[in-house]
């Protein structure tokens, strides 16, 4: 998904992305009146009711009508090799924390009121990440999108994506294979240059490191 008309970041995701899975629709959602990212196939907009970027973004992954095996990746990635599954494609597959598992939840993330996983550690609070989902059962994301509309308003637009995919998860409708964020969603800190990562994820204060990363791979990062 992208929305606003900062669109950088996103065109070097995708172009990373046609680098290596050259016959590979690529679908943008988005908002009304966002520009549509170079390289995409086609755009699916819808308008978005409030100002919660992170259930508008759950509702445009639940309406988005998909056939068959479908990757669902944020925009701060680059990839690094053509993508797969490794085994048999599954219904559903998340990815699964492997980093900070153990580092202390901060209960007052952006300002936020988290104290009921208070002495809790990352890896208990959120074990799965929201940044890459392969779905070949798309109703998966209406399953999270009930569980993500249900949580207090302070979820709607940070970590009510990892609180619904959890949940969902855990009540076990769904058989649940894991996409390990070592290989699908690899911090640049942490990458084994012996064990390439399908996706590198340039999250937070990381956006430098993507545009070095991007110059490597002959992408125009002046644009």
């Amino acid at each position: 998904m992208h929305c606003g008309s900062e669109v950088r970041l996103p065109t070097l995701m995708v172009a990373s992305f046609r680098i290596h899975n050259s016959d590979t629709e690529i679908i943008q959602v988005s908002d009304l009146h966002s520009p549509q990212i170079a390289g995409v196939d086609r755009v699916h907009r819808q308008a978005p009711s409030d100002n919660n970027i992170m259930l508008f973004r759950m509702r445009c992954f639940a309406s988005l009508p998909v056939q068959g095996p479908a990757w669902y990746l944020d925009t701060d990635m680059l990839c690094n090799r053509p993508l797969a599954y490794e085994g048999p494609i599954p219904s559903v597959a998340v990815c699964k924390r492997e980093f900070g598992l153990k580092t202390p939840f901060n209960t007052q993330f952006r300002g936020m009121d988290l104290r009921e996983y208070q002495g809790k550690t990352l890896g208990e609070v959120y074990p799965y990440l929201g940044c890459a989902t392969l779905l070949n059962q798309s109703d998966f994301w209406s399953e999270c999108l009930s569980d993500m509309e249900a949580l207090p308003a302070k979820f709607h637009n940070w970590y009510g994506d990892q609180e619904a995919i959890r949940n969902t998860v855990e009540r076990g409708r769904y058989s649940v294979e894991w996409l390990p964020e070592s290989l699908y969603a690899c911090l640049p800190e942490f990458e084994i240059p012996s064990m390439t990562a399908y996706i590198n994820h340039y999250k937070g204060p990381r956006k430098a490191l993507m545009l070095a990363r991007a110059s490597e791979l002959g992408l125009d990062v002046q644009m």
